[in-house]
């Protein structure tokens, strides 16, 4: 099954270079990414659009410039299972380039999203010709490992409140007053439940009484403050199996 892509091909290399921007090539020098870049053929999604489904023939590596992609399984009843969602400098489609296998899921953009795209038979060249580019992947997916096993673990050892304690903790956040922090959930709340492995409901009572214990200021546009970073530590898995 082809890609259910809509694309827009940007071939100009010295245009914004989408390489620069991510992890995978950042061991390469300028000259080096602009070479790379020449391989890449840029894909814009709109908010929902998907990037491939389940099944799909995937000899492509994807790599999110900007915007953000939900990777996601589906089970026969409809139900759907967040498996983790890729933001800039993240990618997709590694194992097809290195096992042949086909995706048992599906890649949704969340917003509009912009992708580098490359051949897996580009790919496997520009490996060849600079290994720095196979080293950054392995890291990649060996820290998509760590992080699996790390919301297993969550799962395993902890509930509902200590997973989403694990999960504020780990959003990016600035510095408030008062030793709090700001937060912004990146993700609709149905996603967020998905993600833990739970339901909206028992989230939405989560946040509640997180809210109601003055642990945390839910304010709008998904933007909450944590105002007692400590009393949240102590809820989150890690602290529990210390």
């Amino acid at each position: 099954m082809p890609l259910a892509v809509s694309t827009d091909v940007d071939a100009d290399p010295a245009n914004d270079l989408c390489v620069a921007r991510v992890p995978l090539f950042q061991g390469l020098t300028h000259a080096q990414q602009v070479e790379v870049a020449g391989f890449a053929r840029t894909v814009r999604l709109d908010a929902v659009e998907q990037a491939y489904t389940a099944g799909s023939d995937m000899s492509q590596l994807m790599v999110v410039h900007t915007g953000q992609v939900k990777i996601a399984r589906t089970s026969a009843a409809g139900h759907e299972q967040v498996i983790r969602v890729l933001g800039p400098g993240d990618f997709i489609g590694e194992s097809a380039f290195l096992t042949g296998t086909r995706p048992d899921h599906a890649a949704e953009a969340l917003v509009h999203t912009e992708l580098c795209v490359f051949r897996h038979a580009d790919l496997g060249r520009l490996v060849e010709k600079h290994p720095s580019i196979g080293l950054r992947m392995l890291q990649g997916v060996s820290q998509r490992l760590d992080d699996t096993e790390a919301r297993l673990a969550s799962v395993i050892f902890g509930n509902v409140s200590s997973r989403l304690a694990d999960y504020l903790l780990s959003l990016p956040a600035t510095p408030g007053p008062r030793g709090a922090i700001d937060v912004t959930l990146p993700l609709a709340k149905k996603d967020i439940a998905s993600l833990l492995s739970t339901t909206p409901e028992s989230l939405s009572r989560q946040l509640r009484k997180l809210t109601d214990t003055g642990v945390i200021s839910q304010q709008e546009q998904g933007r909450i403050t944590i105002t007692d970073v400590t009393a949240l530590t102590a809820l989150s898995t890690l602290s529990k199996r210390d």
